[in-house]
């Protein structure tokens, strides 16, 4: 589900379909927020990489299990953020001969990424790089000073 308030949450099966139900609904969360475009690709090609790798690792060989997505909008006086989480209940599998470039991708797409692993599961963080204000909100501020 996603709306304008600075809030994206689903819950989907680890199906490779599923995946492009799931990068339409966080595209329709960012252009309600106006999220600048080149910003807005990057995040979704860095989440989308995210998910991408709990579907093809996390449930490998065992019981077919759920990705959750949580996206939050965090805004200061100036810029703002989307923080996005990418969870699965899977079983952490070293990449044996990785030749894949997706931890590059998502580092390069975002300002911050940070994985962690334990026994529940893998959880990766998003964290977008910092885009200005939208104009209304700017031009909101400047009216109330």
């Amino acid at each position: 589900m996603a709306d304008d308030t600075g809030f994206y949450s689903i819950r989907f099966g680890a199906d490779p379909v599923q995946l492009a139900f799931f990068r339409a609904g966080l595209d329709r969360w960012l252009h309600g927020l106006a999220w600048p475009e080149e910003a807005r690709v990057d995040a979704i090609l860095a989440v989308s990489e995210a998910c991408t790798n709990a579907v093809k690792h996390a449930y490998a060989g065992g019981v077919p299990g759920d990705v959750e997505v949580v996206g939050r909008l965090v805004a200061g006086p100036s810029a703002r953020q989307i923080v996005v989480t990418v969870r699965d209940e899977g079983v952490w599998r070293p990449d044996e001969g990785a030749t894949g470039y997706g931890m590059s991708v998502m580092k390069g797409c975002m300002d911050r990424v940070s994985i962690r692993r334990d026994d529940s599961g893998t959880t990766v963080t998003l964290t977008s790089v910092a885009v200005p204000l939208p104009e209304e909100s700017v031009e909101g501020l400047a009216a109330a000073e």
